[in-house]
């Protein structure tokens, strides 16, 4: 369970960890030999590359405005494990393609309505900065600042996740996940920190959160749904045990809990990603991994 912590907590040290794995033997059902489940991962295995490569894009927009010394060298090692992890997840993309999944379609829709010419970034950041000048690039820093505090709440959830720690769930798939985990309650507040130096606006931050809530169970939804019926070794019997099976291990399993228990703290004036008290889950994760 989550503890309650004083919000001046000091961030721990963030490391870039330049890690590969082993994704050869990785069958295509791995998580409970789910397809289901699998393809609600899949899909992240898209959302989180493109969305990583927003959030480095919205907070170095402002990085040369910050003043915190600490907060500015936290910045640098936020994009370089944002870019890592980009890295590791587009790697998969592969493997997808070799079962069969046609993972660079999913991928193009997304980058084109959420980041192409015509995309929702450039479509906000053009739009709001007519009414004010970085309007725009501070909703997206808010956006990315909101988003994650739902990786972090979704991380909690990854080290208990029945799905993610099943004994017929991939062991580099499992890894792969809650090194992902580690690194997003490692760096949680570092984007808040910014958005909070840049523009402590309570309704920057709330707008942030109340665009990003609908776009990212939006991507990740059509995902799982594309990839579900791109795949044709998914079998229409099964579905009803399998949507049984991930309503009772995600929604109202570990992650499912996390986020109905700490999304709307977000909405608290004084909310600060460190109130959640969670570090001491990648101390115990990190406590004898090689690349720690």
């Amino acid at each position: 369970m989550p503890k309650t912590m004083n919000n001046n907590t000091e961030r721990p040290q963030l490391k870039v960890r330049n890690v590969h794995f082993n994704f050869t033997n990785v069958r295509k059902h791995w998580m409970q030999n789910s397809a289901l489940g699998t393809h609600f991962v899949n899909s992240m295995h898209i959302v989180f590359p493109e969305g990583e490569k927003f959030f480095i894009r919205s907070v170095r927009h402002f990085a040369k405005n910050i003043k915190d010394e600490k907060l500015k060298k936290d910045i640098n090692l936020f994009c370089g494990q944002e870019g890592i992890h980009s890295r590791e997840h587009e790697r998969f993309w592969e493997i997808m393609e070799n079962q069969g999944l046609k993972p660079d379609r999913f991928a193009k829709f997304m980058y084109e309505t959420a980041f192409g010419k015509y995309g929702l970034e450039k479509t906000v950041i053009k739009t709001l900065n007519k009414v004010k000048p970085r309007l725009g690039e501070k909703l997206c820093l808010s956006v990315t600042t909101a988003a994650e505090h739902f990786t972090a709440l979704f991380a909690h959830g990854a080290f208990s996740e029945k799905n993610l720690t099943a004994k017929d769930t991939d062991e580099n798939m499992k890894e792969l996940m809650q090194w992902h985990a580690a690194e997003e309650i490692e760096h949680k507040a570092v984007c808040f920190d910014a958005l909070k130096e840049i523009d402590d606006s309570y309704a920057l931050r709330i707008g942030g959160m109340l665009l990003t809530t609908p776009l990212l169970f939006g991507y990740i939804g059509i995902g799982q749904l594309y990839f579900w019926l791109t795949d044709n070794d998914a079998k229409v019997k099964d579905l009803p045990k399998e949507m049984v099976q991930f309503i009772e291990n995600t929604v109202f399993g570990s992650m499912g809990t996390e986020l109905s228990k700490h999304y709307f703290e977000y909405y608290k004036k004084d909310f600060h990603p460190n109130d959640i008290e969670d570090y001491y889950l990648i101390e115990k994760f990190f406590e004898n991994k090689s690349y720690a």
